[in-house]
């Protein structure tokens, strides 16, 4: 049921957890990133998730700079240093954090994956398999096999993000 819908009851207070390949969605340049982990979890809250967030990244710290690395773990985001160079390092690590959660955090659960990587595909599918709640922020023209592995879907576009059926001024959601 991609892209909308009523939060039910028993995901409304699940755990939530985001998983965010920084590689493919970028904090833009000017952005306060001091504000985004504030953001999301005032968003996942006004769509009806309402249970405790937690944010991981994942990329080649390297390419961050060194102000938004310190604005993003100083407000409880989590830095996973994935070196560059080794093809779909980023995404492995992801994908093998992403099922070690699982084992430790039982369903009702929620997952938002920040990304637009097809590669997702069928962990998501699986996990939603599961009875875990799976939520896809991703940029328009994604593969079509990632949008319906999840459950709902935010469509992120420079100007607004569309989260169960309610549309948010981009910046609220994830940078401003």
């Amino acid at each position: 049921m991609a892209g909308g819908g009523k939060v039910e009851e028993e995901y409304g207070t699940a755990r939530t957890s985001v998983w965010w390949d920084i590689e493919n969605c970028q904090v833009p340049k000017g952005y306060d990133a001091h504000v985004i982990a504030q953001n999301m979890a005032s968003a996942l809250a006004a769509v009806g998730y309402k249970g405790p967030v937690t944010i991981s990244v994942y990329g080649d710290t390297k390419q961050i700079s060194t102000a938004v690395q310190h604005a993003l773990s100083g407000t409880g985001i989590t830095l996973n240093h994935v070196p560059s160079g080794v093809k779909d390092a980023s995404d492995k690590k992801i994908l093998v954090d992403m099922l070690f959660w699982a084992v430790d955090n039982p369903p009702p659960a929620n997952y938002l994956l920040i990304s637009g990587d097809r590669d997702f595909s069928y962990a998501l599918h699986q996990l939603r398999m599961r009875r875990y709640n799976i939520l896809l922020a991703h940029a328009p023209n994604v593969s079509k096999s990632l949008v319906a592995a999840a459950r709902t879907e935010a469509v992120a576009t420079p100007d607004v993000i569309q989260l169960n059926n309610i549309w948010f001024p981009s910046p609220s959601f994830f940078w401003y």
